[in-house]
């Protein structure tokens, strides 16, 4: 999501329009086991809720820290391991760097501090940018392990299955929503905890051991040594991650205390529009049960023959015709597909030609036969399929799923959709405001430090 920021704008945090998020934490369905606590402490679980604070994505590095066209490089490096290599990613920086220079003119939002854009000179375009290893937001420091460790395997994965150039524009995007994530949690953190009462710190407790246990049970096995050892490795510890897990709860639960109240139930209209617009989500997914009888020509060659290549293939694709042939009038003729199958088929033969199910055609080979598998109805047999010198029956078995709820039952659903909906609305126009008013240090040599620190990308090439 980018958004466009309005030019009279003078946070480049903010933009003209509200944004909108997407989250699956919903105002009204609040799982054990805090359900005996009041509504500022429940929370849903760590992951859900801090994605749920990214009330903007930064559009352009340039425009958040109003850094001059011509020197935009968020990706320099001193590296020079492979030339070519090397080579390869420089270009990568070249284009990409081109394209932030083409955002940042249409939409810079860095102004002065008199309201005017401070006029670009070209010692200024050319001077060096520096770095920083923190961000001060409030009087509070977010460093570059911060914004690297929740995407650290990620980008450890891109860099290896990546080249260069896609790596680098998708390690940005991942940089630019991690450092947004926490910048809106120490904003709504802040706010919230001049406001909060002490006395309710033993249910904060109480709502941070269940999402550490949650996550040691889920990740780990249930072994917290495993837990606390997987931290260290990344530099972390327990107590900093439980204040961080503290920060989600308090800032996600006074959002909710201030903002849920203010969601009016959804109108009739709105139900019934939100049904027809969404009618996938109240549609279980279909899967069918594959049976079928495979015979390749190639099972037919006899490679010890003295005939040409030539010979044996159109043999081999005679033979496999007639089997087919066979198995398709023994089908006619009553015999159970299940033992034509062991019969005829090269594959699954054990199982009487049963795949399984599956909720999709299958690849390869086997694409054209699975492909009008999906057209046929519950029990009904195909004709002979041919496909790659290969031929084939198929015969759909059970089909499960594929069943829509009907609106009397689907609408609980929808009004918490909805209100989650209004909430997400309403939670990036309060961000909004909190940003107007905060004290945010300077973003792009921050930026450039967390970007040079991110794994490297090991593929050659663009």
């Amino acid at each position: 999501m980018i958004l466009k920021p309005s030019p009279a704008t003078t946070n480049p945090f903010l933009a003209s329009e509200p944004c909108r998020l997407v989250s699956n934490a919903e105002p009204d369905d609040w799982p054990e086991p805090f359900a005996d606590c009041p509504a500022i402490l429940r929370t849903y679980n760590c992951a859900t809720m801090t994605r749920t604070l990214l009330a903007i994505t930064i559009a352009a590095a340039p425009l958040l820290c109003g850094c001059s066209d011509t020197n935009w490089n968020p990706f320099a490096t001193s590296d020079a391991a492979n030339p070519s290599k090397q080579a390869a990613v420089e270009e990568a920086l070249a284009a990409y760097d081109a394209r932030m220079r083409e955002e940042s003119q249409q939409r810079r939002t860095f102004h002065g501090s008199n309201g005017s854009t401070p006029a670009t000179t070209a010692a200024s375009a050319d001077a060096p940018i520096a770095e920083s290893d923190t961000l001060e937001v409030l009087d509070q420091f977010i460093t570059t392990s911060d914004v690297l460790d929740p995407i650290r395997d990620k980008l450890n994965t891109m860099a290896t299955t990546m080249p260069p150039r896609r790596y680098y524009e998708s390690a940005a995007e991942l940089v630019r929503a991690s450092l947004v994530e926490l910048v809106a949690t120490h904003l709504i953190y802040q706010r919230a905890q001049s406001e909060f009462p002490e006395h309710m710190e033993p249910r904060i407790v109480k709502a941070v051991d269940q999402l550490e246990r949650e996550r040691i049970g889920r990740e780990f096995q249930g072994r917290e040594t495993k837990y606390e050892n997987h931290l260290a490795a990344s530099g972390e510890t327990r107590e900093k991650v439980r204040e961080k897990l503290r920060r989600v709860v308090i800032g996600e639960s006074y959002l909710r205390e201030q903002l849920v109240p203010l969601i009016a139930e959804p109108r009739r209209d709105e139900i019934e529009d939100y049904y027809r617009e969404n009618m996938n989500e109240f549609t279980t997914e279909q899967r069918r049960e594959l049976l079928m009888i495979d015979i390749p020509a190639a099972s037919f060659i006899d490679r010890a023959s003295p005939m040409q290549r030539e010979q044996q293939i159109a043999l081999a694709i005679q033979k496999a015709r007639n089997a087919i042939g066979d198995a398709q009038r023994e089908l006619k003729n009553g015999i159970p597909f299940d033992t034509v199958a062991r019969k005829y088929s090269r594959f699954k033969q054990d199982d009487g030609g049963n795949w399984g199910f599956i909720r999709e055609p299958l690849a390869s080979r086997w694409e054209v036969p699975s492909k009008r598998f999906f057209e046929l109805g519950a029990g009904q047999v195909s004709e002979i399929i041919e496909s790659e010198d290969s031929f084939f029956i198929v015969k759909c078995g059970k089909v499960e799923g594929g069943v829509t709820t009907s609106f009397s039952d689907a609408q609980t659903t929808i009004v918490r959709n909805i209100k989650n909906r209004k909430f997400q609305i309403l939670k990036s126009e309060f961000l909004q405001k909190e940003l107007r008013k905060a004290n945010i240090g300077a973003i792009e040599p921050f930026f450039r430090r967390v970007l040079r620190e991110a794994p490297q990308p090991s593929l050659a090439g663009r």
